[in-house]
């Protein structure tokens, strides 16, 4: 309130200098007070934000180890060679973790 006050102020000494006329005057006086929210008006609420619902990572992390797991299991059982079944492993891990950045992504 402070500030319209000190507004109106220095349009009344424009005024009194010469640098605004009458009209003027009163033009920039009814517009700092159209800027005024009446006191009868209720204030506005802010509206609530909408709750962004994020899928939990963990789910996915359980089904990753577990698919990992047998494949894993499954190459070590059927070659008996763990670099192929480690191998194995990693891509389909790595292949998992392409898909979960997609549905991240979408």
């Amino acid at each position: 309130m402070t500030a319209i006050l000190d507004d109106m102020r220095r349009l009344d000494a424009a005024h009194a200098r010469g640098e605004l006329s009458a009209i003027d005057l009163a033009a920039a006086k009814a517009h700092l007070l159209d800027s005024v929210p009446d006191a009868t008006e209720p204030a506005r609420k802010p509206e609530p934000k909408p709750r962004v619902r994020r899928a939990t990572v963990w789910p996915m992390l359980m089904l990753c180890t577990a698919v990992v797991t047998v494949c894993a299991g499954a190459a070590l059982a059927l070659t008996g060679d763990i670099m192929l079944s480690a191998t194995l492993a990693i891509t389909v891990l790595a292949a998992i973790t392409v898909m979960l950045f997609r549905q991240l992504d979408s």
